[in-house]
Protein backbone atom coordinates (compact mmCIF):
# COMPACT_ATOMS: atom_id res chain seq x y z
CA UNK A 1 0.00 0.00 0.00
CA UNK A 2 2.25 2.71 0.25
CA UNK A 3 4.45 1.88 -2.42
CA UNK A 4 0.84 2.59 -4.56
CA UNK A 5 0.62 5.79 -2.33
CA UNK A 6 4.32 7.05 -3.32
CA UNK A 7 3.60 6.43 -6.96
CA UNK A 8 0.25 8.55 -6.14
CA UNK A 9 2.41 11.45 -5.00
CA UNK A 10 5.55 11.25 -7.40
CA UNK A 11 2.79 11.32 -10.50
CA UNK A 12 0.65 13.73 -8.54
CA UNK A 13 3.67 15.90 -8.34
CA UNK A 14 4.83 15.35 -12.21
CA UNK A 15 1.49 16.54 -13.13
CA UNK A 16 2.02 19.90 -11.30
CA UNK A 17 4.76 20.36 -12.90
CA UNK A 18 3.88 19.45 -16.41
CA UNK A 19 1.06 22.09 -15.94
CA UNK A 20 3.22 24.70 -14.07
CA UNK A 21 5.84 24.55 -17.19
CA UNK A 22 3.01 24.26 -20.16
CA UNK A 23 1.69 27.45 -18.64
CA UNK A 24 4.81 29.52 -18.00
CA UNK A 25 5.46 28.64 -22.12
CA UNK A 26 2.76 30.23 -23.03
CA UNK A 27 2.63 31.36 -26.64
CA UNK A 28 3.07 35.26 -26.67
CA UNK A 29 1.04 35.39 -29.89
CA UNK A 30 -1.84 34.92 -27.62
CA UNK A 31 -1.56 37.76 -26.13
CA UNK A 32 -0.99 40.45 -28.68
CA UNK A 33 -3.79 42.90 -29.69
CA UNK A 34 -4.69 44.66 -33.06
CA UNK A 35 -6.13 47.48 -34.53
CA UNK A 36 -10.22 47.50 -34.69
CA UNK A 37 -10.43 44.25 -32.21
CA UNK A 38 -8.86 42.28 -35.31
CA UNK A 39 -8.63 38.70 -34.41
CA UNK A 40 -7.38 35.25 -35.85
CA UNK A 41 -7.85 32.08 -35.55
CA UNK A 42 -4.09 30.34 -35.16
CA UNK A 43 -0.76 32.54 -34.64
CA UNK A 44 2.71 30.79 -33.01
CA UNK A 45 5.95 32.22 -32.00
CA UNK A 46 8.45 31.68 -34.18
CA UNK A 47 11.83 31.09 -33.19
CA UNK A 48 14.02 33.63 -34.15
CA UNK A 49 14.14 37.26 -34.64
CA UNK A 50 11.37 38.35 -32.01
CA UNK A 51 8.53 37.49 -35.03
CA UNK A 52 5.31 36.17 -35.01
CA UNK A 53 2.57 34.85 -37.19
CA UNK A 54 -0.98 35.24 -36.68
CA UNK A 55 -3.53 33.64 -39.21
CA UNK A 56 -6.73 32.63 -40.19
CA UNK A 57 -7.09 30.21 -43.45
CA UNK A 58 -10.79 30.11 -45.07
CA UNK A 59 -11.06 27.29 -47.21
CA UNK A 60 -14.20 28.06 -49.14
CA UNK A 61 -12.16 30.92 -51.00
CA UNK A 62 -8.75 29.66 -50.67
CA UNK A 63 -8.12 32.80 -48.73
CA UNK A 64 -5.58 33.28 -45.55
CA UNK A 65 -5.46 36.44 -43.43
CA UNK A 66 -2.24 37.28 -42.46
CA UNK A 67 -0.46 39.18 -39.70
CA UNK A 68 3.58 39.35 -39.07
CA UNK A 69 4.67 41.05 -36.25
CA UNK A 70 8.34 41.76 -35.09
CA UNK A 71 8.59 43.12 -31.91
CA UNK A 72 12.04 45.36 -30.74
CA UNK A 73 12.63 46.66 -34.33
CA UNK A 74 13.14 50.40 -35.29
CA UNK A 75 12.09 52.47 -38.08
CA UNK A 76 15.89 51.88 -39.68
CA UNK A 77 15.06 48.33 -40.23
CA UNK A 78 12.94 46.40 -42.92
CA UNK A 79 10.99 43.06 -41.89
CA UNK A 80 9.64 40.49 -44.16
CA UNK A 81 7.72 37.27 -43.78
CA UNK A 82 7.06 34.50 -46.89
CA UNK A 83 6.42 31.61 -48.20
CA UNK A 84 8.39 29.05 -50.38
CA UNK A 85 6.96 26.10 -52.10
CA UNK A 86 11.24 25.11 -52.64
CA UNK A 87 11.51 24.74 -48.97
CA UNK A 88 12.54 26.29 -45.60
CA UNK A 89 15.22 28.61 -47.94
CA UNK A 90 15.61 32.79 -48.89
CA UNK A 91 15.37 31.78 -52.89
CA UNK A 92 11.89 30.77 -54.33
CA UNK A 93 10.34 32.37 -51.53
CA UNK A 94 7.17 34.49 -51.94
CA UNK A 95 7.31 37.59 -49.92
CA UNK A 96 5.83 40.45 -48.05
CA UNK A 97 7.80 43.33 -46.88
CA UNK A 98 7.26 45.78 -44.69
CA UNK A 99 9.38 49.42 -43.68
CA UNK A 100 9.19 52.49 -42.53
CA UNK A 101 9.34 55.23 -45.15
CA UNK A 102 10.96 58.43 -45.23
CA UNK A 103 7.98 59.97 -43.51
CA UNK A 104 7.61 57.71 -40.96
CA UNK A 105 5.14 55.69 -42.46
CA UNK A 106 5.07 51.95 -42.67
CA UNK A 107 4.57 50.83 -45.90
CA UNK A 108 4.79 47.42 -47.05
CA UNK A 109 5.08 45.19 -50.92
CA UNK A 110 5.74 42.24 -52.52
CA UNK A 111 8.66 40.72 -54.23
CA UNK A 112 9.37 37.30 -55.30
CA UNK A 113 12.88 36.29 -54.18
CA UNK A 114 14.61 34.74 -57.42
CA UNK A 115 17.97 34.69 -55.91
CA UNK A 116 20.65 35.26 -53.29
CA UNK A 117 21.37 38.78 -54.47
CA UNK A 118 17.67 39.78 -54.85
CA UNK A 119 16.32 43.43 -55.75
CA UNK A 120 14.03 43.83 -52.94
CA UNK A 121 11.82 45.56 -55.18
CA UNK A 122 8.20 45.21 -55.84
CA UNK A 123 7.09 42.41 -57.88
CA UNK A 124 3.96 40.60 -58.40
CA UNK A 125 3.83 37.16 -56.59
CA UNK A 126 2.66 33.83 -57.81
CA UNK A 127 -0.43 34.01 -56.24
CA UNK A 128 -2.85 37.14 -55.57
CA UNK A 129 -3.07 39.46 -52.47
CA UNK A 130 -5.78 41.63 -52.68
CA UNK A 131 -4.93 43.31 -49.44
CA UNK A 132 -1.56 44.36 -47.86
CA UNK A 133 -0.73 47.13 -45.49
CA UNK A 134 1.87 47.64 -42.49
CA UNK A 135 1.60 49.71 -39.44
CA UNK A 136 5.01 50.73 -37.07
CA UNK A 137 3.91 51.55 -33.44
CA UNK A 138 6.05 51.00 -30.09
CA UNK A 139 8.71 49.75 -32.39
CA UNK A 140 7.01 46.80 -33.56
CA UNK A 141 6.06 46.59 -37.37
CA UNK A 142 3.08 44.32 -38.01
CA UNK A 143 2.14 43.26 -41.71
CA UNK A 144 -1.76 42.34 -42.60
CA UNK A 145 -2.30 41.01 -45.89
CA UNK A 146 -5.13 38.52 -47.79
CA UNK A 147 -3.59 36.22 -49.81
CA UNK A 148 -5.22 33.97 -51.61
CA UNK A 149 -3.19 30.77 -52.27
CA UNK A 150 -3.72 27.47 -54.20
CA UNK A 151 -4.29 23.96 -52.18
CA UNK A 152 -0.71 22.89 -52.61
CA UNK A 153 0.51 25.61 -50.38
CA UNK A 154 -1.64 25.27 -47.69
CA UNK A 155 1.41 23.25 -45.76
CA UNK A 156 4.68 24.70 -46.70
CA UNK A 157 7.71 26.16 -45.91
CA UNK A 158 7.78 30.11 -44.01
CA UNK A 159 11.10 31.84 -44.02
CA UNK A 160 11.29 35.53 -42.23
CA UNK A 161 13.79 37.90 -42.04
CA UNK A 162 15.06 41.50 -41.13
CA UNK A 163 17.53 43.87 -42.24
CA UNK A 164 19.13 47.78 -42.16
CA UNK A 165 17.61 50.25 -44.21
CA UNK A 166 20.04 53.26 -45.22
CA UNK A 167 18.84 56.19 -46.96
CA UNK A 168 15.72 54.59 -47.99
CA UNK A 169 17.05 51.58 -49.23
CA UNK A 170 17.19 48.23 -48.38
CA UNK A 171 20.21 46.24 -47.16
CA UNK A 172 21.13 42.87 -47.40
CA UNK A 173 20.17 40.71 -43.92
CA UNK A 174 22.99 39.57 -41.82
CA UNK A 175 24.09 35.98 -43.09
CA UNK A 176 24.61 34.53 -39.58
CA UNK A 177 22.82 33.82 -36.49
CA UNK A 178 19.02 33.93 -36.19
CA UNK A 179 18.59 35.50 -39.94
CA UNK A 180 20.56 32.07 -41.16
CA UNK A 181 17.48 30.26 -38.69
CA UNK A 182 14.68 31.83 -39.77
CA UNK A 183 12.90 29.69 -41.59
CA UNK A 184 10.10 26.70 -40.74
CA UNK A 185 7.34 25.12 -41.77
CA UNK A 186 3.90 26.46 -41.88
CA UNK A 187 0.10 24.33 -42.28
CA UNK A 188 -2.61 26.87 -42.51
CA UNK A 189 -5.15 24.21 -41.91
CA UNK A 190 -3.77 23.86 -38.05
CA UNK A 191 -1.24 25.91 -35.64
Amino acid sequence: MEIKACKFVLISCLLVVSFSASSSSAQTCLSQTFPNNMQYANCTDLPVLNSYLHWTYNQSDGTVEIAFRRTGTTSSQWSAWGINPSGPRMVGTQALVALVNSSGVAQAFTTSIDSLGPSMQQTALSFPVPSLSATFDNNEITIFAVLIIPQNLTSTSQVWQEGEVSNGQIQPHSTSGPNVQSAGSINFFTN
